[in-house]
């Protein structure tokens, strides 16, 4: 039983892991997939039970849902104002809406096309502007990935179980065989 526990717990960590995945790429409208991989991680800690020392896993999962760079979303960027005058740039996304930055420009910087702003009055240093991507994908993520996750958990676990009891009456049976001709 402790086997089979400990097996759906690493299923359900990898299955929560794709749905979060997916679930977060629609919901900031990332360019890539491994850029929104890169915040997501879990994590397994195991305790013992009793005097038995026995291993139970548990599962802790890690969203990273702080604000992202501009050049891995999905989205328009625009100028606002005229070259000659120009007043800022502007970013906008199905997913995310529409923010303005008074201080922007639109660049790129090896090879990355983005929307920068400088840090003092000189030419350099300039820092790329990042959008908040936490408030939207909050809300889903508790909502269709913490609630379903008992769910999850428990088919994987009885699917385990299931496939254990089955194979011990497999190789019981095999074991009788065999001792027949002995």
């Amino acid at each position: 039983m402790l086997a089979a526990y400990n097996r759906a717990i690493a299923r359900t960590s990898v299955t929560m892991k794709s749905q979060g995945a997916k679930l977060m790429k629609e919901g900031m409208d990332a360019k890539s997939l491994k850029e929104v991989r890169r915040r997501m991680q879990a994590h397994k800690y195991d305790f013992k039970l009793g005097k038995t020392g026995a291993k139970l896993d548990e599962l802790k999962l890690w969203f990273g849902l702080n604000d992202m760079s501009i050049g891995r979303l999905k989205g328009r960027m625009s100028r606002l104002g005229s070259k000659r005058s120009p007043e800022g740039a502007a970013f906008t996304s199905k997913k995310l809406g529409k923010q303005e930055y008074d201080d922007g420009f639109i660049g790129r910087v090896r090879n990355k096309r983005s929307i920068f702003a400088r840090k003092g009055a000189a030419r350099f240093p300039i820092k790329e502007k990042k959008v908040a991507v936490a408030d939207p994908l909050h809300v889903k993520l508790e909502d269709e990935i913490f609630d379903s996750l008992p769910e999850v958990f428990m088919q994987h676990f009885t699917t385990d179980m299931k496939g254990r009891v089955a194979g011990r009456d497999s190789i019981a049976g095999r074991q009788r065989q065999w001792n027949k001709y002995k």
